[in-house]
């Protein structure tokens, strides 16, 4: 559940739209146009406030499961997230290894996650108000921390280019395990283009002004680019293709790209036990 979670959270959710800059995404309802993420640093999951605490204070250390449940139970709200399939979370500092294979970039940590099993469970946020489907991961996940400083992205059509600055970016590149977004059928065809079997590569949060961002970075089936981004303040998913949003999955991309063995090629590695293929 560890890494389930992270895989939602630090970036969160691996599903929502194509990497482009749309203003608004069309649906079964007409054109909804795009909302923008709540200011502040206010985080309403408490599971994704443990995590992300640990990431922006750069916290080193093992926590097992039970010190994870005092710190939810600490904050005074109830969890999405089932937080008795946590075995531990760790952080400690990367390998040498590690610092090689992303040359020019800060490699900050390497986390590791571990679950008690598989896991196969109902996606907790809904998109475009579906629940769109299963989460799939694997019972360990080894993720590699970068930091890359601040960002001016510039993106647009060309007589509308505009520069979005982002600072404290972290960039979560996934080298080991899965989270995969198992789209339901139905919903699949209900929402199109808006939604996909998702492999996460990677996560993404950043701060845009006052905005903290959150991103989760897939390829769907057929080696299409996903993001989804997550408003940690309102609680959900926003999956409406905001242009800042799409400008900073774009850039990050250049360190989550398995074709350059960066991160795992997608697609590989799913248990049964956990419903993939």
């Amino acid at each position: 559940m560890a890494g389930w979670i992270l895989g939602i959270t630090l970036g969160l959710v691996a599903v929502g739209a194509p990497e482009r800059a749309a203003a608004q995404t069309w649906t079964e309802f007409g054109p909804m146009p795009a909302p923008e993420p709540v200011a502040g640093d206010l985080i309403q999951e408490p599971f994704f406030a443990f995590l992300m605490e640990l990431a922006e204070g750069d916290s080193l250390g093992v926590w097992d499961g039970d010190k994870v449940k005092r710190f939810v139970a600490a904050r005074g709200a109830e969890s999405r997230f089932p937080l008795d399939e946590l075995v531990a979370v760790a952080r400690k500092r990367p390998g040498p290894d590690e610092i090689r294979r992303w040359p020019g970039v800060k490699v900050a940590a390497h986390w590791d996650l571990d679950l008690k099993q598989d896991l196969k469970r109902p996606m907790p946020y809904d998109i475009l108000g579906y629940h769109p489907g299963s989460l799939l991961v694997s019972r360990h996940l080894e993720l590699v921390e970068l930091v890359p400083g601040e960002l001016d992205l510039v993106h647009g059509a060309k007589k509308e280019r505009t520069t979005s600055s982002f600072r404290d970016t972290h960039v979560f590149a996934l080298t080991t395990g899965y989270m995969v977004l198992d789209a339901d059928g139905l919903v699949d065809r209900l929402l199109g283009s808006a939604l996909d079997d998702a492999w996460t590569v990677g996560l993404v949060t950043s701060w845009q002004g006052e905005r903290r961002v959150g991103l989760g970075v897939s390829l769907g089936r057929k080696g299409r680019k996903i993001y989804g981004e997550f408003d940690f303040a309102c609680d959900k998913v926003l999956a409406h293709g905001r242009p800042a949003a799409s400008a900073l999955s774009a850039y990050c991309r250049r360190w989550l790209d398995p074709e350059h063995h960066l991160v795992p090629p997608p697609w590989q590695g799913l248990e049964r036990s956990a419903g993939g293929d």
